[in-house]
């Protein structure tokens, strides 16, 4: 099993989000870690983020052999912050559910 760090699961998460933008012709234009995922000013709708999410808990699967669930009732908007944001701030969230399973 290998480990795996922020900056890579963000490139995962922005190589699927081109290839959603494609299949579903949303003219994103460039998108980065940044861009808004969930919430005012999404280029995806929430269907998409699901699938999104499902992405990069197989990409972990596949990395470290941790089965993590990204959604879970701890996963929630408080204060108007979510972690479903932007690519930075659901790649940090997963990598803390990682550690988790690490844990345990």
């Amino acid at each position: 099993m290998n480990s795996m760090n922020e900056a890579e699961l963000i490139d995962v998460i922005l190589a699927e989000l081109k290839v959603i933008c494609e299949e579903n012709e949303i003219d994103a234009g460039p998108v980065d870690r940044e861009t808004v995922l969930f919430g005012s000013g999404s280029i995806i709708d929430s269907l998409a983020l699901v699938g999104l999410i499902i992405k990069v808990e197989e990409f972990i699967f596949e990395r470290t052999g941790k089965e993590v669930q990204v959604i879970d009732e701890d996963a929630i908007i408080t204060e108007g912050k979510t972690p479903f944001r932007n690519a930075s701030t659901l790649a940090a969230l997963a990598i803390a559910k990682s550690n988790s399973a690490n844990a345990a």
